[in-house]
């Protein structure tokens, strides 16, 4: 809400169009409410709030933000299930979600933040390898979180690596444990493949569903694909395509990345438990590392996002930020005299590379600027809302209608042409009663 009240409004036209999925899904629910490549489970949860609450777009908002801002909570709860402290757990989230690409998506109305938050929540708690709490609450945790997971997949695609990470990392687990003679070890077994079927269902499900509906289980990719190509959004070069999401990741987070780099540094200089750090963090940085390689081939073959490409990047910012933080603050902790100066420098320099971060990116606000302003689209919508105007038909001059249609909340009574290609001015569209 407080980046509302700074005068930020949305990412893109798509905040706006994802409202009006989400409203036609209240009106008429069902299965793919979209009908293209974005996945269903935003317009489930939005679509469902809305049945109970009201179509309209402070509704949208409020539900959005609201999730984002539960959502931040689990990285904490799954670190500390691992074993973290109070206080290392606190600063790992802080770091991770304190950045203005964190607050900007968390408070628009797209499904990047809460799928963050419950990606690395569940790379955190799933992926470590012996965590220390035993009984029904860690089961009934790592099911729930499991089940977040399973949202995240039908939600973005750049969670389908960290699904594949994890289903196999949790197979062999199970195999283990049912190979395991003592007491109970085949019933851990049974659960753990139960995880594992779990996080795998989402991109198998969405992929058959492809199938079913268009008769291509990579139906969804080829359409990115066919979009950014129209748009001319195609990568000079297989190099150029490959190194963007690196690139992006660098210029998004750089302190994440001097921070990183610095806690590496003192796991391998043995300041902090080198078990510890493996037990943690080995299983997560391989499903940070396995989205950037996924983005970068996909990427490569014109199915990566179409634009504002630095949003599909916020998961891998949690579980690297919150990796870096939590190893800094264990290396402040245990080093000797002489190690401390070090792991307090690079923390100082982590620090200062958040604040320049910060500054930088607060220069280009998202959604910013004239040719993004859709302050009157959002009027005029509210307007005909109000007048209890009943059939529309819409010019568009590009996308900027969505903001019109979502703040009207009736998308069932709007028939929309296809854009003009005109420059969007404060009298697009142009819009009829019929």
């Amino acid at each position: 809400m407080l980046v509302l009240a700074l005068g930020f409004d949305h990412v893109s036209d798509d905040d706006y169009a994802r409202v009006t999925i989400a409203q036609a899904f209240a009106h008429a629910p069902r299965l793919d409410p979209s009908g293209t490549s974005w996945l269903p489970f935003p317009f489930w949860a939005l679509g469902s709030v809305m049945i109970a609450a009201g179509r309209s777009l402070a509704v949208a908002r409020v539900s959005s933000i609201t999730l984002a801002s539960l959502a931040a909570t689990l990285p904490y709860l799954a670190l500390r299930s691992t074993g973290a402290t109070r206080g290392r757990a606190m600063l790992a989230v802080a770091f991770a979600t304190l950045s203005p690409w964190s607050l900007w998506l968390g408070a628009a109305t797209v499904p990047e933040s809460f799928t963050a938050s419950f990606t690395a929540a569940a790379a955190i708690a799933l992926g470590a390898e012996a965590a220390p709490e035993p009984g029904i609450a860690k089961g009934a945790r790592r099911l729930g979180l499991a089940v977040a997971l399973l949202a995240a997949c039908l939600s973005r695609y750049e969670v389908w690596p960290v699904a594949a990470v994890l289903a196999v990392v949790l197979a062999v687990r199970g195999l283990r444990e049912h190979r395991d003679p003592s007491t109970g070890a085949k019933a851990r077994g049974r659960s753990t493949f139960l995880l594992a079927a779990i996080v795998a269902i989402g991109p198998l499900a969405w992929m058959a569903w492809n199938l079913h509906a268009h008769g291509d289980a990579f139906h969804f990719f080829h359409r990115v694909a066919r979009y950014k190509r129209a748009l001319g959004e195609s990568p000079s070069g297989t190099f150029e395509a490959l190194i963007l999401y690196p690139r992006l990741l660098l210029g998004m987070r750089p302190d994440v990345l001097v921070a990183l780099a610095c806690a590496l540094v003192a796991v391998w200089s043995s300041k902090v438990s080198t078990l510890e750090w493996k037990r943690r963090w080995r299983v997560p940085l391989v499903c940070a590392a396995a989205q950037i390689v996924f983005l970068a081939v996909g990427n490569a073959r014109d199915g990566a996002p179409a634009h504002h490409s630095e949003r599909a990047l916020l998961g891998v910012v949690f579980l690297t930020a919150a990796c870096a933080a939590d190893v800094l603050a264990g290396a402040v902790r245990t080093a000797l005299d002489r190690a401390r100066g070090l792991a307090f420098g690079s923390l100082a320099l982590a620090t200062l590379s958040w604040l320049a971060t910060c500054v930088v990116a607060l220069r280009d606000v998202p959604g910013s600027g004239a040719a993004e302003d859709r302050a009157p689209q959002l009027a005029a919508g509210k307007k005909l809302r109000a007048e209890g105007a009943a059939e529309l038909e819409l010019t568009p001059c590009a996308y900027e209608h969505f903001a019109l249609i979502a703040a009207y909340g009736s998308p069932e009574h709007v028939l929309s042409r296809p854009p003009a290609g005109t420059t969007v001015s404060a009298t697009c569209p142009t819009v009829e009663r019929r």
